[in-house]
């Protein structure tokens, strides 16, 4: 992380503090490099990474009973390992621990590419790729999904291994459901719900100009034919 990324880094958790946010995840799953300096940032509870449950999903079984971590590339995940123990108090270095990257799936290579993903396409080779690697660890008793780019898929691990799979959504599931009213007992409607109106933003409208010319992915205009079919389905459901 350079200086410069640093400073902005640092901002970045400072306006989502300015903005009342409950917790505050990352995009992909390598921001467990950032963990320990957004934690010395702010108060808010902060997970970077799918791989912040870890200890939740081990704690659930037995030692001899083992886990599949599914990531982007196996390779650049290794060296994560001593932060892993670090921050998550989990050594993946420990045999009940197998990383299984996707790097040969067909379609996912865009991930390294920061292109578009055609999931459609990527789904039967992920699914095959988790088949492959429970048949290769027949004692594990669950997925976790490592990299951002995999929860699309967990639905369909879940159905084809019948197994519990953890991703960035459950990671957020968990840690927000801390905030969450409970209707069922104690206070009753002492939390406001979500007006459900979405604050008006567009990708990249947080850079300037020249950051936006930076991108890989740039921002793409807004098609209007689409919004518009989107709204007339809407009236109609």
């Amino acid at each position: 992380m350079t200086d410069e990324v640093e400073k902005e880094f640092i901002e970045a958790i400072q306006w989502l503090e300015s903005q009342n946010v409950s917790a505050i995840t990352g995009d992909c799953g390598f921001m467990m490099y950032f963990q320990e300096i957004a934690r010395e940032i702010t108060h808010i509870p902060v997970f970077m990474s799918a791989l912040c449950q870890l200890p939740a999903v081990t704690c659930a079984y037995s030692a001899n009973e083992q886990i599949i971590i599914l990531t982007a590339d196996s390779k650049t995940l290794e060296p994560m390992r001593d932060l892993i123990r670090l921050e998550c108090g989990v050594d993946t270095q420990d045999q009940r621990y197998h990383i299984v990257g996707c790097e040969d799936v067909d379609g996912f290579e865009a991930v390294a590419f920061g292109e578009k993903v055609d999931t459609k396409k990527v789904e039967p080779g992920v699914v095959k790729k988790a088949m492959e690697a429970l048949e290769m660890y027949p004692d594990s008793r669950a997925f976790l999904l490592e990299c951002t780019e995999l929860p699309p898929y967990s639905d369909a691990i879940r159905f084809k291994t019948g197994l519990p799979v953890f991703d960035a959504i459950t990671g957020c599931n968990f840690f927000i459901g801390g905030f969450q009213n409970d209707v069922k007992f104690g206070l009753e409607n002492w939390q406001c719900e979500w007006d459900g109106t979405q604050d008006e933003y567009d990708f990249g409208d947080n850079l300037a100009d020249d950051e936006k010319e930076a991108l890989i992915n740039k921002p793409e205009p807004i098609n209007i034919e689409i919004i518009e079919k989107i709204e007339e389905l809407s009236d109609t459901s």
